[in-house]
């Protein structure tokens, strides 16, 4: 390969990087292509070709090509889903992460890589008043987090059980029952599938009006049987952002472990945006008894405004998280010895990016004022959010909005029904250019789902956003 003159390969990087951010306020937030038309320009320029391109003309085509498809979710009115922006530390400190180029998986291979890890996940669980004892590790996301933690769990209930699943599989098991609230994300039955659990392993404990598990109704399940359970909490619900009621939930498997052995039941909080209540004193309360949790999932490009990725997977049970994601190979060594835990032994990846970087720099930046700055800056802008969108004819806001989370529904016009109207109506705001809500189902009815999620979005992104979804929404319902 050819001398590369880096400076102007970054320079010019940086260039359109900073183009682009500097534009994301003004930007219309939705792509301006669909990913049919982008494939199609991407085709139009033929196979690929037999001589290669130099590194500018590569960067200078890829900015060109992905301009079109590019959705702003890193603006200030992109609330689409729980997608918080990148906080500029964090930011530069992932282009270094790309830079430095570091495989994060064994510690003595990679010492900068696993000692910044080690440390802002110390700060995370300081933030969160995790117990003292807890431990754990960066993943993509809260899907490969809330799996992790599942197969820990999966792991030392069948242990509790006389079961070594690590060796001798599923088959013959002692059944585990998987306790879940009906409006779950669905990534933990994803997660479930994935650790060859199955679907019938779940058992739905009915919740609330706002989707909050029910304490009496996951009581009367554990009482329906014995055995291995795990008993799996939500931190904030993926439409309302309630939170459900994990002091009362952790007594209840107090009470079931009791009955038998301790290790036979394993408490779980999928946390993925709302785990970070907890370093907020005014939000505090809404994650009260997390703390009684065995694992916990959260994400860090939510709330925290990291980059992609950022999933964080937790456990006061670091050994039954080693034993579930153990690898060996005597090639892993460097040779050198250090005194640090290696993070990558609790999670499945075995070559990972050195996303510990991005964490620390964006806790660096902020410190402990301005996390919960953050977070309480969020739950305001969404309870403004929804003040203005109730204010707006036709619309209505089904939530109680006690997070970061507002879920509204549309009137239909006449002879219009909600199924076919809602998600018009998304589809036109989107197009329309100032926000970007997207449809969900609430209690098996359509509505709009806005999540305020970015450290970027101000109040008058919030006005700007309940003035156009009025506008829209009033050009569609209007007769003729």
């Amino acid at each position: 390969m050819a001398d590369v003159d880096w400076n102007a390969l970054l320079g010019a990087a940086f260039e359109h990087a900073a183009r682009y951010r500097s534009s994301l306020r003004e930007r219309p937030v939705a792509a301006a292509a669909n990913a049919d038309e982008i494939l199609a320009a991407l085709e139009a320029l033929g196979p690929l070709p037999e001589a290669g391109r130099s590194p500018r003309e590569v960067l200078d085509e890829l900015v060109e090509q992905a301009g079109p498809g590019l959705t702003s979710m890193a603006g200030p009115r992109f609330f689409g889903w729980v997608t918080g922006g990148t906080l500029p530390a964090a930011l530069a400190a992932d282009w270094m992460t790309s830079a430095w180029d570091q495989n994060a998986g064994p510690a003595t291979g990679a010492p900068a890589a696993s000692a910044f890890e080690t440390i802002a996940v110390r700060w995370v669980c300081e933030l969160l008043e995790l117990p003292p004892a807890t431990r754990g590790a960066l993943v993509s996301g809260t899907t490969l987090a809330n799996f992790t933690a599942l197969a820990a769990a999966r792991s030392e209930v069948l242990a509790s059980a006389g079961w070594d699943v690590e060796r001798d599989g599923l088959g013959g098991a002692p059944a585990v029952r998987v306790l879940v609230g009906r409006e779950r994300h669905d990534s933990v039955d994803k997660a479930i599938r994935l650790l060859g659990l199955g679907k019938k392993a779940l058992r739905h404990v009915d919740a609330d009006g706002q989707g909050r598990l029910l304490p009496s109704a996951l009581g009367r399940e554990l009482a329906a049987g014995a055995g291995p359970v795990i008993v799996v909490a939500q931190a904030g619900n993926v439409n309302s952002g309630a939170f459900d009621p994990l002091e009362q939930i952790g007594a209840e498997v107090e009470a079931y472990r009791a009955r038998g052995a301790p290790g036979l039941a394993w408490l779980h909080v999928d946390g993925a945006f709302g785990l970070w209540a907890r370093a907020a004193a005014e939000t505090r309360g809404l994650a009260r008894g997390a703390e009684r949790a065995d694992s916990w999932a959260t994400d860090g490009h939510k709330l925290l405004n990291l980059p992609y990725d950022s999933g964080l997977v937790l456990t006061r049970n670091p050994r039954a998280q080693r034993r579930a994601m153990a690898v060996q190979g005597a090639y892993l060594a460097s040779g050198s010895t250090s005194v640090l835990s290696n993070p990558g032994a609790l999670v499945p990846e075995l070559s990972r990016r050195a996303r510990g970087f991005a964490l620390w720099a964006g806790l660096r930046q902020l410190g402990r004022s301005g996390v919960e700055r953050l977070v309480t800056g969020c739950v305001w802008l969404a309870r403004e959010l929804a003040r203005e969108l109730a204010a707006q004819p036709g619309l209505r806001v089904l939530n109680d909005v006690v997070f970061n989370q507002v879920v509204v529904a549309a009137e239909p016009p006449p002879g219009a029904t909600p199924e076919l109207f809602t998600p018009e109506l998304a589809v036109a705001l989107q197009r329309d250019g100032v926000c970007y809500p997207t449809p969900t189902l609430w209690r098996g009815a359509p509505a709009l789902r806005f999540s305020v999620s970015n450290a970027e979005t101000r109040a008058d992104d919030v006005h700007a956003a309940a003035s156009a979804v009025g506008r829209v929404y009033a050009s569609l319902a209007r007769p003729g």
